[in-house]
């Protein structure tokens, strides 16, 4: 078996697909920098090129439209154990019989494809919702975060959109990198030495607005006594809110 290696990139991965297929060496497996292959196993690593990047991207838009695109984009980024070769062996379908077979969830790889994806929309969903910006010292809206899968990029046209006119940092304190919106672009960053807790997320108090403290204790005060006693459901609360969004969430801190 030979194992083509990238650099975890989404244009890392189809760089390495149209590596595979120039080299006509199937089967094959992908697999990212710093997973093992077999010892016995041949390794080629592969450089991102853009070019080779987009002739794969521009092969699966001529036969699924753009849409299809950006369904394969969504699995990637679950990062899930084998979800290099699931995504290989669907697009050397696509390639060869020339159609979308995506939407035939008869054959077992298309219907995990598409359960893949589900989980992850779902997951940008949920960010959505559970994301919470708390306002620094120098009028930055901050936001920690640690989604199960690597969504971060696919929440930003949301938050462009809602919080256009503020400038915004969202973190994924898991990956370790976020992106920063100075209210005309926005930048990928990481922090090395980051003043806020990579556990719970929380700004120390000097690096907090002056008045941010006090706006959390009242919208936890507001939390508080909107409930209805008789009609409090933990266990229905934890399905609509998971449990682990809830160490950033301002109410349930």
């Amino acid at each position: 078996m030979i194992h083509y290696q990238y650099d975890g990139t989404f244009p890392g991965f189809l760089s390495a697909v149209f590596e595979v297929w120039d080299r006509k060496q199937l089967p094959a497996r992908i697999i990212s920098t710093g997973r093992n292959p077999g010892l016995f196993d041949e390794t080629i690593k592969v450089q991102t090129a853009h070019d080779r990047f987009e002739r794969v991207w521009n092969g699966i838009e001529r036969v699924g439209g753009k849409s299809l695109c950006r369904r394969f984009y969504h699995v990637f980024l679950s990062h899930e154990e084998g979800v290099e070769d699931l995504m290989l062996n669907l697009l050397q379908k696509l390639f060869d019989q020339k159609y979308d077979i995506t939407r035939n969830l008869s054959v077992a790889e298309v219907l995990r494809f598409t359960q893949v994806e589900r989980k992850v929309l779902h997951e940008v969903h949920r960010l959505h919702m559970f994301v919470r910006f708390e306002k620094a010292a120098d009028d930055t809206w901050f936001a920690p975060a640690s989604p199960r899968y690597d969504v971060l990029p696919m929440t930003l046209p949301h938050f462009k959109s809602r919080f256009s006119d503020q400038q915004w940092l969202i973190y994924d304190t898991t990956r370790d990198y976020g992106f920063f919106y100075n209210k005309n672009t926005i930048e990928e960053v990481s922090v090395n030495q980051p003043v806020f807790d990579k556990e719970t997320g929380n700004l120390p108090m000097e690096a907090k607005s002056e008045d941010e403290q006090q706006w959390q204790d009242l919208w936890r005060s507001y939390f508080k006594h909107i409930a209805i006693k008789e009609r409090i459901n933990p266990r229905l609360q934890r399905q609509f809110m998971p449990k682990r969004f809830w160490k950033y969430l301002t109410e349930k801190k």
